[in-house]
């Protein structure tokens, strides 16, 4: 294996998940629904960013972002907190990625958690220094050997230059 070293790159893996019963056994199982793997934890915190938007925009889309939803159709199910504006305003949130980077930085896991009718989302980071890859040795530096030209093929003469 010359040329080749093996090396460990921090890895910070994202991942959005449901937690929920299934129909039927009513058991509680975990849905994946999502998951990255980057190298920066500015990347991992600005993807779960835009991963909560979305799961939001999903389950419950913005009455003042869509064109199809005609005006008074719009209202509060159930009163008090609600799963998808919590989603929005943890995303839109400026204090967010602070927080989270420096759990990060301090080697802690990062996790939270929004409780619907009949689930829980589940936001969270961590890293994983487990990835490894081949990355080929830097090549040695040219030695110029001046006065001398190298054969071209065997029996060649060198000329002298």
């Amino acid at each position: 294996m010359t040329g080749l070293r093996a090396v460990i790159l921090p890895a910070y893996v994202g991942e959005v998940y449901a937690v929920g019963p299934v129909a039927g056994t009513w058991l509680p199982t975990t849905y994946s629904l999502g998951r990255v793997e980057v190298i920066s934890p500015k990347l991992v915190v600005r993807w779960l960013r835009g991963e909560a938007l979305r799961l939001a925009d999903r389950l419950d889309p913005d009455p003042a972002q869509v064109d199809w939803l005609p005006p008074r159709t719009y209202h509060v199910a159930r009163p008090g907190s609600h799963c998808c504006d919590d989603l929005r305003k943890w995303a839109e949130d400026d204090g967010t990625d602070g927080y989270v980077r420096e759990t990060l930085r301090a080697r802690q896991p990062f996790r939270t958690e929004f409780a619907d009718q009949d689930c829980t989302y589940v936001l969270s980071i961590w890293l994983s220094t487990a990835r490894t890859e081949d990355v080929r040795a830097p090549p040695s530096p040219a030695v110029q050997r001046v006065g001398t030209l190298w054969p071209t093929s065997p029996g060649e003469p060198t000329a002298c230059l």
